[in-house]
């Protein structure tokens, strides 16, 4: 299978650029004015056929690698370095991307299959950016598409005539049922965003800068910014019960990769209603997309180039300046058409008051632009600090806390004050009247957190706001609802929830969006301001007791599998107080024979209220005991509730977002003739 992996690579590489050059024929006013208008509809039908041949090329050479590692083809170098025999099925998927190789043919599938998508909707197309977004479609796969096929080929052979009768296996670290989906999901969600970066491009060589280009891709953004969210929360809940130090974000250096393009997106999310409704901010959104986009590709320089260390990063190789090179095209690109078209960007309106929604939204995406900076200045300060010192050196986790902290609550702040402000100019009576309320909760729930006992300012501080911006919700939705019953007073309560879900959608849509990021706020929020730590050794039928649970090490004892020899430990848990049995755990420490590699499988109970976490450390000096680390979070489990909440309500919003508003400024333009003609 890898002359048919490689043959498929090789046409979708052809297909890649010859859809590039139709592109731009097909846009070009030079090919338009010289020959007949269908010429160039002629090259833009090509451009798209030549898309639609990518994706099935890509997928077919996906298919055949995974066709390699199923059947154990030993003689294909990547399927040996990454798998052998004795590994389950699952992980002979997740090893498909366990590798530099296999991860970026992923990431061209995905960019592929995404595009394929979108070309079934090619006849609402505008048809002067048409061609031009092709082009710049083909162009980002073509630029990996060359990485995969001439740098990083998943199908290279093993240059002996011997072919080995099994292979290395995947990193112990991978052989986690998470990794079958947390990287998908994050490529799923940087290879999305190519689509409103392309559309974006397209509209600026093209020179339709107005709402056209967001209407056509807000779903793909909110898609991609949907997968971004799940993509992170998996590889959080994955560090969170595989690597054993008892949380879920260590400010790593490729989990902030995975954040910053996440930051970029939601700031977009916002300030495109800004231009939705007032045709203000567009050469903000124009950047505020092209750079999602650039850190999508920066993220997957920074895993592949070996600048930074992380336990997520590939080996060190030499493809980091192709990617540096792209990305400075991509750069120079955006800025000449901005300064090119900057009187076509140009709003004709400007905000009029700092008491709306327009300055709200623009002082939320620069708190969300400064937490970026923050984050990639802490990332890149080992390379500045090298290249300026000679040494090389990092920042932990207090920088990114003290750095970050602040702003978090800040953008927690913003976001309770955006939904009830006006467009335009708000009156300091309306501001009282509608945060009179929001602001009497949240200062009475932080007077109660304080009489409970916590000191932390920050913690404070994050409860009282997050109950403040719940305040805020309740309001709005309350306001809604009366003004719905207003208008049809004889209705039932049931009825006025369900009409005024409909009037406004979108928007309680968003609403639940926001619910969810409350909820796991204060997840985040107690994990780390209320977390017990301990480390012990315990005998047989020892105990320890550690905040409202009695651990009792039953029996230690040993276990043999093909793959991996494993220590592990039974412990049951009691109720402190009255020695009620709660349940059994059975922490383990594997010792991965291919690999030569051990590592911990935590024992967890988890609920809402807390989670009991424990981890087995090993044996002491003369093996009579035990050794533990266990660790109690508190409402640890509202993260993850409040993620799915957040991809739910964002659910919600995909399916919504074709819904014209009734003041959305497209609905006061005249859309242009659409369609790329068959």
């Amino acid at each position: 299978m890898n002359n048919f992996g490689n043959f498929s690579l090789a046409l979708a590489w052809i297909a890649a650029l010859i859809g590039i050059l139709s592109g731009i024929a097909g846009g070009s006013d030079a090919v338009r004015n010289r020959f007949a208008p269908q010429i160039s509809h002629r090259f833009t039908k090509l451009s798209l056929r030549s898309l639609q041949l990518v994706t099935i090329t890509t997928t077919l050479s996906l298919l055949a690698l995974g066709y390699g590692f199923f059947t154990a083809d030993f003689s294909n170098q990547y399927i040996w370095q990454f798998s052998n025999r004795d590994m389950p099925s699952i992980y002979r998927v997740s090893a498909i991307w366990g590798g530099m190789d296999g991860s970026m043919l992923l990431w061209c599938f995905f960019h592929a299959a995404g595009a394929g998508i979108l070309s079934l909707s090619h006849r609402h197309f505008p048809e002067k950016i048409a061609p031009w977004m092709l082009s710049w479609l083909h162009f980002s796969l073509f630029f990996f598409l060359t990485l995969v096929f001439l740098l990083t080929n998943p199908f290279r052979s093993i240059q002996s005539p011997f072919i080995p009768p099994d292979g290395n296996g995947l990193n112990p670290l991978l052989q986690n049922p998470y990794m079958a989906i947390h990287p998908p999901m994050l490529y799923l969600g940087f290879t999305t965003l190519a689509i409103p970066y392309a559309f974006c491009m397209g509209a600026l060589v093209a020179k339709e800068t107005g709402y056209e280009w967001i209407r056509i891709t807000r779903r793909w953004t909110l898609t991609a910014w949907t997968f971004l969210t799940l993509g992170i929360c998996l590889g959080g809940y994955w560090a969170y019960i595989e690597l054993g130090w008892g949380g879920f974000w260590a400010w790593d250096p490729v989990e902030n990769a995975s954040l910053m393009p996440w930051l970029t997106a939601t700031a977009f999310l916002h300030s495109v209603m800004v231009q939705e409704r007032k045709e203000m901010l567009k050469t903000w959104n124009i950047w505020l997309i092209v750079l999602s986009y650039l850190l999508t590709v920066f993220g997957t320089f920074l895993t592949r180039s070996g600048i930074v260390q992380s336990v997520h990063a590939f080996a060190s190789t030499d493809i980091g300046e192709v990617f540096l090179i792209y990305m400075g095209i991509v750069f120079a690109s955006c800025l000449v058409l901005t300064i090119s078209r900057r009187e076509i960007l140009r709003s004709p309106r400007k905000i009029q008051s700092i008491f709306s929604k327009e300055t709200a939204f623009l002082m939320n995406n620069l708190i969300f632009l400064s937490i970026l900076f923050g984050t990639f200045w802490g990332v890149m300060f080992p390379v500045f600090s090298e290249a300026l010192t000679g040494e090389k050196q990092a920042v932990g986790i207090p920088f990114f806390n003290a750095i970050n902290v602040p702003l978090f609550l800040i953008m927690l702040f913003l976001m309770g004050v955006g939904p009830l402000i006006s467009w335009r100019e708000t009156s300091l009576k309306s501001l009282r009247r509608s945060f009179l309320f929001p602001m009497i909760f949240g200062l009475i729930c932080g007077l109660a957190v304080l009489w409970a006992g916590v000191e932390s300012f920050s913690a404070v501080t994050s409860y009282s706001l997050t109950m403040f911006v719940l305040g805020t919700l309740i309001t709005e939705s309350y306001r809604a609802a009366r003004t719905q019953r207003n208008s049809a007073a004889s209705q039932s309560t049931r009825e006025v929830i369900t009409k005024t879900w409909k009037k406004h959608q979108r928007r309680g849509a968003g609403f639940l969006v926001h619910l969810g990021v409350l909820i796991a706020t204060i997840g985040i929020t107690a994990s780390m301001a209320h977390k017990t730590e301990r480390e012990f050794a315990l005998g047989p039928q020892e105990h320890v007791d550690i905040g409202r649970y009695r651990l009792e090490l039953a029996q230690v004892t040993t276990r043999n599998t093909s793959n991996y020899e494993s220590l592990y430990a039974h412990v049951r848990v009691l109720e402190r107080k009255d020695e009620t049995p709660v349940t059994d755990l059975f922490p383990e420490l594997r010792f991965y024979k291919k690999n030569s590699e051990t590592t911990t499988e935590v024992a967890l109970r988890k609920g809402l209220r807390e989670d009991l976490y424990i981890v087995l450390a090993g044996l002491n000096g003369d093996r009579t005991k035990a050794t533990f680390k266990v660790y109690i979070n508190p409402l640890q489990g509202w993260l993850w509730l409040g993620v799915a909440i957040m991809a739910f309500g964002s659910l919600l919003l995909i399916g919504g977002t074709n819904r014209i508003s009734a003041s959305g400024a497209h609905e006061r333009t005249q859309p242009e003739k659409a369609g790329v003609h068959p």
